[in-house]
């Protein structure tokens, strides 16, 4: 911390003396701490150990780097003096001992059942990040522990109403990605594969479609209010304009009453895709869960007519004078939003299970 909040401010200003004096205390301690820790490391002959001997490595040339980007630094006129060491050796043969372990262990775990797969998956993932070319087919193991790891799942569809629904639909539907799943390790196929073993098949069922009549709701609210309406002079009792005490005509505001009619229309229609998801485990031949789903499709549309003064009307239904009478959906387009309200239901339905 101390190495890193020095060199932060003599990046900004090398004349401060006392900064460069911790600078460089901080510079050798911390380089004698990491040494000391990779002979530790060292002794032990823990293959886990690898990774810590070859970032300590980097973690000292980084800071080497860093004060050679500070030189030249002075205290008291004199210029002061960093050791600097070639490490490119040490960090060259810690990631090739590092790299040997990931690869080695990773082939191991992959002798093993899908939980050992995943470990390896994360050790070629590893093993990628530090040293990407160290084996030329590394993103095919990369692939493959992927795949064994994972719970591999077939998607088929029954749809019972494909006479309303489109190609384009059906594929949307049934188009399911990683991001939109809670669980990394489910693959999901939507075309069923040869000489692939599933563990699992999921059956998507659309089997009805219903769809309300167009409905035009109307209701009238009849509408009052006293609001002003310019200004009148006053009057006494003879009729003449009274005076204030500055001679000036007195003036009031002008009350009156106003009314109007509102009529509101509200147009509805509504639509329902019923179906189901059914999980089958295909390794135990049983059928695991079955859940109805209704993806549902709703139109609804509020305006406004009135008639007589509008001063009348209250400002809550400003909004919906503004609105006119729109067409309804047609039938098809209830379907196409059914489907993806009845998708984002089976989804979460998919999401809690355990595949």
């Amino acid at each position: 911390k101390a190495f890193n909040i020095s060199y932060t401010e003599l990046s900004k200003d090398k004349s401060n003396e006392k900064m460069v004096s911790s600078f460089k205390e901080a510079y050798d301690k911390s380089r004698d701490r990491d040494l000391a820790q990779i002979e530790m490391l060292k002794t032990q002959n823990n293959p886990e150990s690898l990774k810590k001997i070859y970032a300590l490595y980097e973690q000292i040339d980084i800071r080497q780097y860093q004060a050679i980007t500070l030189q030249p630094l002075y205290i008291n006129g004199k210029e002061v003096s960093f050791d600097i060491y070639d490490y490119t050796d040490e960090i060259a043969q810690s990631k090739r001992n590092y790299s040997e372990y990931l690869y080695t262990t990773a082939n191991q775990k992959m002798k093993g059942g899908k939980l050992e797969a995943r470990e390896a998956y994360k050790l070629y993932n590893d093993l990628e990040y530090v040293n990407p070319s160290y084996v030329s087919d590394l993103p095919d193991l990369i692939n493959k522990a992927k795949t064994k790891g994972s719970s591999l799942v077939v998607m088929s569809l029954d749809n019972k109403i494909a006479t309303l629904t489109t190609k384009e639909d059906v594929e949307e539907l049934m188009k399911i990605t990683e991001s939109n799943m809670n669980d990394p390790w489910v693959i999901y196929h939507t075309t069923r594969q040869t000489k692939v073993k599933y563990d699992h098949e999921i059956l998507v069922t659309l089997s009805k479609f219903n769809v309300t009549p167009q409905q035009v709701n109307s209701e009238t609210i009849p509408q009052q209010a006293t609001i002003q309406d310019g200004w009148e002079y006053v009057y006494d009792s003879k009729g003449n304009v009274m005076k204030d005490d500055k001679g000036n005509d007195i003036k009031r505001a002008k009350v009156i009453t106003v009314q109007a009619e509102l009529k509101l229309f509200q147009q509805l229609k509504t639509g329902q895709i019923e179906g189901s998801v059914t999980v089958k485990n295909l390794q135990a031949a049983s059928t695991t869960a079955s859940n109805p789903i209704v993806g549902e499709a709703k139109f609804e549309n509020v305006y406004g007519l009135y008639r007589g003064d509008q001063r009348a009307i209250e400002q809550k239904y400003y909004e919906v004078l503004q609105k006119k009478e729109v067409p309804f959906p047609t039938d098809a387009e209830f379907v196409k939003y059914g489907l993806y309200d009845f998708k984002s239901k089976m989804l979460q339905v998919i999401n809690q299970l355990k595949l």
